[in-house]
């Protein structure tokens, strides 16, 4: 399971931005500028990285970081389902 500190980490690294600019209430579209598809590119990665995979209704209800983070836990409680 991934802690909040890291998930910052993350996205840090992706937006390019220091984390210290980054904290629960930021919203990743509009604090840290993502348009859709760098928003999805994030999603994906996360996914990708943390061997999860988001809901269609949890990837259109993440705004900030600390959504991002609930819906990540949450996810590693229920395991992603292998795609065929």
């Amino acid at each position: 399971m991934i802690s909040q500190r890291n998930l910052i980490q993350i996205i840090a690294w992706f937006a390019n931005i220091p984390a210290q600019q980054i904290c629960p209430s930021t919203n990743l579209k509009d604090d840290l500028n993502l348009d859709s598809i760098d928003f999805l590119d994030l999603i994906v990665r996360l996914e990708r990285t943390l061997n999860i995979a988001f809901t269609t209704d949890e990837i259109e209800n993440i705004e900030t970081v600390h959504d991002l983070n609930k819906y990540i836990h949450h996810r590693n409680l229920v395991p992603a389902v292998a795609s065929n």
